[in-house]
Order: structure tokens, then C-alpha cells, then sequence
């Protein structure tokens, strides 16, 4: 079998290690776009060289190789300022700010966030836009604890979310504004938000995590307590029976004291 070109050879290693990518076969991928790229370097085929770069640092991402991870993602970057291509762009800048996320380098994160927002905001990507807000608020709380900055960045985000219809995507802002909004007392506003995290998953069949229900129930057992304090009984015990039927399903030990909270607002009610 006669040697390809080196042009020919450097194509198919680069369609191989996408095919491989792509079907999760990071190591074998890996292998196959390392060879292609001495290759691209040298062309203008810029297109070609930032899909390359871009793949390898997500490789080296979900390695948790943070620092490989970050040096392709630049190149990547570069490869595509160089056709201007800003969602690409932004892309790279969004992996980068959380990857120093995830390694509690705050200033870095956010800084590299903001770059990716600023690039997003020049493109019609709605859905990019509503992931990087989010990003940001994660990274900001993350930073400095503050649940109000974060929530008014999620706030914005999940209108940007439900605008580039992505389910998901909704979930995911929504579930992150209820429990910030638990977190702080604000129960009418988490349970606003819990809501669109439960109707979201049943209209689009979307499996919620396994701790969504202990979340969700330790957020009814907030408004029950709030509504009884307020002396609204009523809406109390019809919280805290909700919260209760969650509880039991999962055999939650707690269960025996919402039941007695419960006994004792029946008795108030009675009077």
C-alpha cells in the first residue's frame, strides 16, 4: 500500500480522532489529533486547527488536567480570532474561567468569564449567552458568598434560556436560583423556581438528580414552618404534608418530627 501525502494522512488522523472524540473514545482520540496537528500548524486551515486544539483541551478538561486543559484552549482561541469566530472564541474563554472554577481560583474564573460574555454578547447565541450568566453567578457566589449578585445574574439568565429553548438548560438555572433562594429565606421565590424545575421535567421527560426530592422537600418543610409561624395553618399543613409524603417515600428520619409539627397545628386548628 503506497505512504499518503502528508496533507492526506494528516486529514484522516484528524477525522479519526474527531469520530473517536465523539463517541467518547477520549484516548484513542487523543492519539489520532496529536498526529494531525504538526500538520495544521503549518497551513492556514484554521478552521481544521481550532476544532483540533479546541477537542484536545476538552480532553485534558475532563482528565482534570486543568493546566493542559487551558493551553489548548488558548491556541484554540487564537486559531479562532484568527477567522473571527466569536462563539468559538467565547467557547474557549467560558472552559477556561471554569476550569480556575473548579480550582477555587476565583479571580482568574471571573475574569475569563467576563471576557466570554463580552465576546457572546456580539452573537445571536442566546443559549451560550444564559450559560455563561449562569457560569458567572456560580463563580461570583462561589467568591464571595453573596446569593443576591448571583441570583440576579440567574435571573437574567433563565429568560436567555428559555428563549433559546433548552430545557436543560432551564432545570439547571432554575434549580440553582430555588435553592439560593431557600438558602436565604426567600421560600415564596425558591418555590417559585421549584416549580418551573418540576413542570420543565415532566413536559420534557428530563430524569431530575436523585437529591432534587430531599431539596425539594426540606424547601416545603421551610414554607410550612414560615406559614405556621405567620399563623397560617392551613397553608402550613398542606406544606408539610407534601414535605411528608417525600420524606416517607425515602425513609428520611426526620420524618417523626414534621408529623408532630404536624399533630400540633391539627390541635391549633381544632381550637
Amino acid at each position: 500500500m503506497p505512504k499518503l501525502k502528508p496533507k492526506d494522512e494528516a486529514k484522516m488522523n484528524f477525522l479519526n480522532g474527531k469520530k473517536a472524540f465523539e463517541s467518547g473514545n477520549s484516548s484513542l482520540a487523543l492519539v489520532n489529533l496529536d498526529k494531525a496537528l504538526p500538520f495544521y500548524r503549518h497551513t492556514d486551515k484554521y478552521v481544521i486547527l481550532a476544532e483540533i486544539q479546541r477537542m484536545i483541551g476538552e480532553i485534558y478538561f475532563e482528565k482534570g488536567n486543568m493546566i493542559e486543559s487551558r493551553t489548548y484552549y488558548k491556541k484554540a482561541y487564537v486559531s479562532f480570532r484568527t477567522f473571527n469566530q466569536k462563539i468559538g472564541m467565547a467557547d474557549c474563554y467560558d472552559k477556561i474561567a471554569l476550569s480556575f472554577m473548579l480550582q477555587d481560583e476565583f479571580h482568574h474564573a471571573e475574569d475569563y468569564q467576563i471576557k466570554a460574555l463580552k465576546l457572546r454578547k456580539k452573537t445571536p447565541d442566546k443559549k451560550g449567552l444564559a450559560r455563561g450568566l449562569k457560569n458567572l453567578a456560580i463563580i461570583k457566589f462561589k467568591k464571595s458568598g453573596s446569593e443576591d449578585e448571583a441570583i440576579t445574574l440567574l435571573t437574567e439568565a433563565i429568560e436567555l434560556a428559555k428563549k433559546s429553548k433548552d430545557p436543560q438548560l432551564v432545570i439547571n438555572i432554575a434549580n440553582d436560583i430555588s435553592k439560593m433562594s431557600n438558602k436565604t429565606g426567600d421560600f415564596e421565590t425558591a418555590m417559585k423556581y421549584a416549580v418551573i424545575v418540576r413542570r420543565f421535567s415532566k413536559e420534557y421527560s428530563i430524569k431530575l438528580p436523585e437529591e432534587s426530592e430531599e431539596e425539594f422537600a426540606d424547601l416545603l418543610i421551610n414554607l410550612g414552618l414560615q406559614k405556621y409561624d405567620e399563623v397560617e395553618y392551613e397553608q402550613a399543613l398542606k406544606y408539610l404534608k407534601s414535605a411528608s409524603l417525600i420524606l416517607k417515600a425515602n425513609k428520611n428520619p426526620i420524618l417523626e418530627t414534621i408529623e408532630k409539627i404536624e399533630s400540633l397545628i391539627n390541635l391549633q386548628n381544632e381550637k
